[in-house]
């Protein structure tokens, strides 16, 4: 098992982490289907309708322009440090063409585009505590079997960062481990410290998931909506983290920079049946979404332990690494969804969407015109095969009419945690490069709530209200344990990540 590790860690920068970043998303769309926590799969005649059922576009009977911005304030909170974020953002803007056909079977069509957030990345972690293993046995553990000769920087060398480990390069070269070898082959120490008596932890992440929907639909004998979307995603991510670990004389701090950048190509199809006036029942498929990405890499380890280096050589500085670039393809898992509604009166809806995505399915991928036809991702694949599991959305809505221009709104949303059991507790995930530090994610829980105000047969205005709660394990680096998790050999001490949100959002729509 380590072999294989260590063989497979200069060879990509990607993980299991990082597929489950870019394939999980949140909860978005307009201020009504908001306030409704989402549940507008079998509703439609609204455009996150269409983007959760595009048989949803079929609903209308009229063309529709409309648009929705978002106020936002991210927080967490590890212990008593808290940090934030504010954003202001437009989450959708579209347009849906009503064509009447004058035929009782079909008696229309329609077409339109929409932009729909998917997913936000703006966000700020601190935190502060200490730790159960200093990461330094974390890195001299990674390192295992590694030729030391291998990680020597110099200008008439070659580059190590090229070949070898980033964790390891950078903590052999900024004297945090010290190599050996016996009968077994090379083996690394942790640097002769008292221990550690403090970490930090810092994150400023920023970017989004947006979502490109061209969708058509039509009804047929005014009971069976049908709808069809071609999806194009755009991904762009940036994230910087520190990570310090402190001891009585010394420090030191590894500080890690990676943007990502991708685009993907998905289609979606949907069904809207209607028995009766009063009830719905919707049906859609999310086909993977493929992408291809781009990503920029680089890191430094700044060191300060002098105190406990006995080489006379010694001098504090930073190790530093080139800025590498890679790229690679992302298959994320389909998506499943499940809707009902119940209208009474022209007074009254209860809508309920019931969401299936199987996570093990997520898969990276070299470049499909990559000249290279190893799959340096078999490793992190099956990783991804095993760690991952089905995971379940539900979403709950109501609105009311007071009046007939004036209608209330309240909503709830659930998001489970796509990990199996096993890999939740262990805290293992496999990590193949030097930004050790991430989230094992809890379930989501949405609680929303809004107006909607008809001005005339025109215009109209929604406004929702939308708190987020989730509560994650944040790993300075992952827990190791002996073959198959039956002994814990480094305790990482995860900190307990408060995660809130609040959002208030506006929509202005305008019918004709």
């Amino acid at each position: 098992m380590a072999s294989m590790l260590i063989l497979s860690l200069p060879l990509s920068a990607q993980g299991e982490v990082d597929a489950l970043r870019f394939s999980r998303e949140d909860l978005y769309g307009t201020a009504r289907s908001m306030a409704m926590g989402g549940a507008f799969g079998a509703l439609g005649g609204d455009l996150t309708g269409v983007n959760i059922n595009p048989a949803g576009i079929a609903v209308y009977r009229s063309s529709e322009v409309v648009g929705t911005v978002n106020l936002s304030i991210e927080g967490s909170s590890v212990g008593n440090y808290d940090a934030k974020k504010s954003n202001f953002n437009m989450d959708n803007l579209g347009f849906v063409g009503y064509f009447p056909l004058r035929n009782d079977i079909m008696p229309h069509i329609n077409f339109g585009f929409s932009y729909n957030k998917l997913k936000s990345f703006n966000k700020n972690v601190d935190a502060v505590g200490v730790p159960g293993n200093s990461m330094l046995d974390y890195i001299a553990d990674r390192s295992t079997g590694i030729n030391p000769t291998n990680l020597y920087m110099g200008d008439d060398l070659p580059d190590p960062f090229e070949s070898q480990p980033w964790l390891t390069v950078l903590g052999y070269n900024s004297w945090l481990i010290d190599d050996h070898q016996d009968a077994q082959g090379y083996y690394y120490t942790p640097l002769n410290t008292p221990g550690a008596i403090g970490n930090e932890i810092k994150t400023r992440e920023s970017g989004y998931i947006d979502n490109y929907d061209f969708t058509v639909g039509t009804t047929i004998n005014n009971v069976l909506n049908l709808g069809l979307s071609l999806s194009i995603k755009d991904i762009t991510y940036r994230l910087t983290s520190d990570f310090w670990e402190d001891y009585t004389d010394g420090s030191y701090r590894l500080t890690n920079w990676l943007t990502t950048d991708g685009a993907g190509v998905s289609a979606k199809i949907g069904a809207i049946y209607r028995p009766v006036n009063q009830l719905r029942f919707g049906i859609s498929y999310h086909t993977p979404t493929y992408y291809a990405m781009t990503e920029t890499y680089e890191a430094e380890l700044e060191d300060n332990m002098g105190a406990y280096v006995s080489d006379p050589n010694y001098e504090k500085g930073t190790t530093n690494s080139r800025r590498f670039s890679n790229d690679y393809d992302l298959r994320t898992p389909g998506k499943i969804v499940a809707s009902a509604a119940a209208v009474l009166g022209n007074r009254f809806i209860l809508s309920v969407d019931y969401e299936m995505v199987d996570y093990s399915k997520m898969k990276l991928m070299i470049p499909s015109n990559s000249m290279d036809d190893e799959d340096w991702y078999e490793v992190d694949n099956g990783y991804i095969s095993t760690d991952f599991k089905n995971a379940s959305t539900v979403k709950v809505g109501t609105e009311y009419r007071f009046t007939p221009k004036f209608y209330g709104r309240l909503g709830y949303a659930w998001i489970q945690n796509p990990y199996e059991t096993e890999f939740k507790e262990s805290g293992d995930a496999f990590i193949p490069n030097s930004n050790t530090v991430y989230r094992m994610e809890g379930d989501a829980n949405y609680f929303t709530g809004g107006i909607g105000y008809r001005f005339n047969q025109s215009f109209f205005l929604d406004f929702a209200l939308v708190y987020k709660t989730q509560t994650d394990n944040l790993y300075p680096f992952p827990n190791l344990y002996t073959d198959n998790r039956t002994e814990l050999v480094i305790d990482a001490n995860p900190f307990e990540l408060k995660n809130n949100s609040f959002r208030g959002l506006i929509t202005l729509g305008y019918k004709f």
